[in-house]
């Protein structure tokens, strides 16, 4: 009897002590962030000296790949661990992303998320921050596509994310940019709402002259501020329009609480912070403005890096940091077309919207943990934002899903340096729903090449495309290479240097090898529904999330004061 309490007791404690043994997961995940902005990845005029803290004290990897060059898509591959058009993340000629609130669009319920992987392995999970993979189905307040439906057992951030049409001078920005914006055919979202101003000025204005007209894009300004840029705490509307000037602080404040609460209740967790920075509008917190030397800008990137340095500072106090598995990257390249509002991709060529340009997929990614990663490690390898998703599971001890296709690979052992060489023999790079490049990586020797299928007509002297706001995915707009574009990444990373498909021998076994694997690629894909289409981009008015209605107005109160902000 006395043995068997023995052992009763023995359980008891071993299972109040799991939650110490078990690692813990912190995700920062910048929004729109270049590879050329980062301190540890060659940037000396924007400090961000906790970013590159962590990557000193763990590993820099430094051909690491957003599955997409925009955020929906890439985020959504990120969580799953496999390509977007697997599940319908695509549809249109452009590389598009979600653009409004009230729209039936977003990572369908099929999908697995490595959050819910750590869920039900008996860990505490939270995003804080950008979301961006959808809300509602049917009616306002189903939630069918909301975070807590993925994972997350608390939810606190923009849905939507930050966007032009959430600055606080929005009704202003709007003029002058909207006939850009019809022209690019990308944000449909203010197209439509447009029309609709359109319609109710025709009817009850009778003429769109002067003074009249001005205010109808006053209007659509005003309404796609005050319905799109809406902020919530898990299922409840807090903020309606949101105040991206305050964003960053709040959402460092609450990361802090949630992981005092899990140190608490000595739970392991899984944490994801996605800033909304550097994403246009660009506003800071006010003790940041003015204080770099790139504008707005830089004070937004210095004002995530102050963040990410609140939580590193909050993991040490709490005795975290030997055993928590942190990783920050972004979700797609700096967009180069916003001009000295937009950021730097370093010495690649493209950015933001470009599947075929490193500079558009190649992140600035970096991994910490101590128990694992020996500091200053470099991975020069391929890797995949996706590979986070089975290298998780492989942390927590879940197994994969065996009903799907998984594109990532575990890449643990390649950061713990047991592996020299990527997981990955072939990388996809997508454009919506087509392949404009595929990385090759040969078993023997050292080289990654990389076949160039599409090329985009950048306006001359640059390698972006201005005119349209950001490069598309099909049609005139790209050139498509027949014969493809060989590169070896390894050594020619910038792409100036393309291999000779007439005097070079390589050239045909390589392109011959990608081509075999694209076929194998397009065989292992099913058909599903497409999430995008002009009909997902209407704003349907009963999904639309409202607070106060009919007013669909109101604010968080928040004392900031516990944050040493700016320091």
């Amino acid at each position: 009897m006395v043995r068997l309490l023995w052992f009763a007791f023995l359980s008891v404690v071993l299972t109040l002590c799991r939650g110490n043994d078990r690692p813990n997961f912190v995700f920062f995940v910048a929004d729109d962030l270049g590879i050329g902005d980062v301190g540890c990845f060659g940037n000396d005029t924007i400090r961000t000296p906790n970013i590159d803290s962590i990557a000193a004290k763990g590993a820099k990897l430094t051909q690491d790949l957003a599955a997409a060059p925009v955020c929906t898509p890439s985020r959504a591959a990120f969580l799953t661990g496999r390509y977007p058009i697997r599940y319908g993340m695509v549809g249109m000629d452009g590389p598009v992303t979600l653009v409004r609130l009230a729209t039936p669009t977003g990572l369908p319920r099929s999908e697995v998320t490595f959050p819910q992987l750590a869920k039900d392995h008996g860990y505490r999970t939270a995003l804080i921050g950008k979301w961006h993979l959808g809300l509602n189905c049917v009616w306002a307040g189903d939630h069918c596509q909301h975070p807590n439906k993925f994972g997350f057992d608390y939810y606190y951030g923009p849905l939507y994310g930050n966007g032009p049409g959430c600055h606080p001078d929005a009704e202003s920005f709007f003029g002058p940019r909207i006939a850009q914006i019809i022209y690019s055919r990308l944000h449909l979202w203010e197209i439509s709402t447009s029309i609709l101003v359109a319609i109710l000025a025709l009817k009850y204005l009778n003429t769109f002259s002067g003074k009249r007209c001005f205010c109808c894009l006053y209007l659509v300004g005003h309404l796609v501020r005050r319905l799109n840029c809406v902020m919530m705490r898990d299922g409840d509307i807090i903020e309606m329009p949101f105040d991206i000037s305050t964003m960053t602080p709040r959402m460092t404040l609450e990361a802090v609480k949630f992981l005092e609460e899990s140190k608490t209740k000595n739970e392991p967790f899984l944490l994801e912070v996605s800033f909304s920075n550097v994403h246009i509008a660009l506003l800071p917190y006010k003790e940041f403005r003015g204080k770099s030397r790139h504008g707005l800008y830089g004070d937004s990137v210095e004002e995530m890096d102050w963040s990410v340095g609140v939580v590193m500072a909050t993991l040490e106090r709490l005795g975290l940091t030997d055993n928590t598995f942190v990783y920050f990257t972004s979700d797609n390249g700096g967009h180069i077309e916003s001009g000295e509002d937009g950021g730097s991709n370093g010495i690649y060529k493209g950015g933001k919207g470009q599947a075929a340009s490193e500079g558009g997929i190649r992140m600035p990614t970096i991994v910490q943990w101590p128990r694992k990663i020996k500091p200053g490690t470099i991975v020069s390898e391929a890797t995949s934002q996706m590979d986070i998703f089975p290298t998780v599971a492989d942390i927590i001890g879940a197994p994969l899903p065996q009903d799907r296709v998984i594109d990532g690979r575990n890449i643990l052992s390649l950061l713990g340096g047991a592996e020299v060489t990527s997981p990955h023999d072939f990388l996809f790079h997508y454009c919506d729903e087509y392949v404009h490049a595929v990385r090759y990586r040969p078993k023997e020797g050292n080289v990654t090449w990389k076949a160039q299928f599409v090329s985009y007509n950048w306006e001359p002297g640059t390698t972006g495309c201005y005119t349209t706001f950001i490069c598309r995915c099909a049609g005139p707009e790209v050139t498509y290479n027949d014969p493809p574009l060989l590169y070896d990444v390894t050594n020619d990373p910038a792409e100036d240097r393309p291999i000779s498909a007439v005097s070079d021998p390589r050239y045909t076994v390589v392109i011959d090898v990608i081509k075999k694997a694209m076929e194998e690629q397009q065989k292992s894909l099913t058909k599903v529904k497409k999430q995008f289409g002009l009909s997902n981009f209407i704003p349907v008015p009963w999904l639309q999330e409202c607070c106060n209605f009919p007013f669909c107005d109101c604010q968080e109160n928040v004392d900031l004061s516990s944050l040493e902000i700016g320091g």
